[in-house]
């Protein structure tokens, strides 16, 4: 199962945040799963991906080709002697297209190109792009600002009830990633 993770770049300070982000790596890679990811090391992403090659090494970057000379020498580290896969894609939309290739994405709290990432999966879900699951983890209440607003979009006749093509988990501990 290939899973294209979304998450902030940056160390939360809320610790259980912090924490689900470890929990996800370890429930990925204990599951035999492919990690997919945008290239990072920091923050949220690193602490998924650290924890992920602890037990699995079955990871893919993909990484827009302005960030290579940053990125690449830092990942290559945290991999160690693990393989390093990485497809590099001219810009962001063309890694935002490796999303629909994958069989679920999980997106934890982050900032805009974790919103980037989870709408571009919802909407292209809803378009029948792609079949892939879509869960949004709101740890702690993290995403409930945003599910007010595309509730309202509802509520308004603004947006149609279809928009929602994500099911909505409040820990990594509820996540199945059997489930259609």
């Amino acid at each position: 199962m290939r899973v294209f993770v979304c998450a902030g770049m940056g160390i939360a300070k809320n610790q259980k945040i912090n924490d689900e982000a470890k929990s996800l790596g370890k429930l990925l890679a204990e599951n035999d799963c492919t990690y997919i990811q945008g290239g990072s090391d920091e923050g949220l992403m690193g602490e998924t991906l650290r924890e992920f090659i602890k037990y699995n090494k079955k990871v893919e970057f993909v990484i827009p080709e302005r960030f290579c000379e940053l990125d690449i020498p830092r990942l290559e580290k945290i991999m160690g002697d693990k393989a390093l896969k990485v497809q590099v894609v001219q810009a962001e939309t063309d890694r935002l297209n490796i999303i629909k290739r994958c069989d679920k994405v999980i997106v934890l709290p982050g900032g805009s190109g974790t919103l980037e990432e989870f709408l571009y999966s919802n909407e292209t879900a809803r378009s029948k792009e792609h079949s892939n699951k879509v869960i949004l983890v709101n740890i702690e209440g993290y995403f409930n600002d945003l599910l007010a607003q595309i509730d309202k979009a509802i509520k308004e006749g603004i947006s149609k009830d279809s928009t929602k093509n994500f099911e909505v988990v409040n820990s990594v501990s509820e996540i199945d990633l059997f489930e259609e």
